[in-house]
């Protein structure tokens, strides 16, 4: 896996939750094997501190605070946690009715993480063959019922190709207040 990390510049920290972008690159996917294992990108949306997800630890270290789950209602209602976590990323939470995971190939998802008892991403992954099949595509974003911050939370993402460019894009932000 590759990562870099880019910070959101101060308007968008200011009225979104999010801080910085953690984009990922998997030139051979992860596990679990037979569904992420192709080649994809994963876009981390954090709503914390670069500091605070660097400071992440292994799930051996601290399987408590990977285990400290939001309350019920600030993750969707059809999202369940993956076993474990990651280093410097945390809890990962998948949609049960993603086709993926229903004998469909992976193409694309979107997950949402945690880390003791927080909500702290929201993530797009993408395959690298659907960004370059796809001149444009558009999905909803699954809303919890619950907010741990208050801010503009999308409600759609979309892929755009300009210029040999794919930009993907959160976009239909609406403002949730912390419940």
């Amino acid at each position: 896996m590759n990562m870099i990390s880019v910070p959101l510049p101060g308007k968008a920290t200011g009225a979104t939750p999010f801080t910085h972008v953690g984009l990922d690159w998997n030139p051979v996917g992860h596990e679990p094997a037979g569904i992420y294992d192709k080649p994809h990108f994963d876009f981390h949306f954090y709503t914390i501190s670069e500091t605070e997800r660097l400071a992440i630890p292994d799930y051996t270290v601290a399987p408590a605070r990977f285990d400290n789950y939001p309350a019920a209602g600030y993750m969707p209602d059809s999202y369940v946690p993956s076993p474990g976590g990651v280093p410097q990323m945390g809890a990962h939470w998948i949609d049960i009715n993603t086709p993926e995971l229903n004998g469909q190939p992976f193409t694309q998802t979107f997950l949402m993480g945690s880390y003791d008892a927080k909500v702290i991403f929201f993530e797009p992954m993408i395959t690298e063959a659907f960004l370059l099949a796809n001149p444009g595509f558009e999905r909803f974003v699954p809303q919890p019922g619950k907010f741990q911050q208050e801010g503009y939370y999308p409600t759609k993402m979309r892929l755009a190709k300009t210029n040999g460019v794919t930009n993907v894009i959160l976009e239909g932000f609406v403002y949730k207040n912390k419940s």
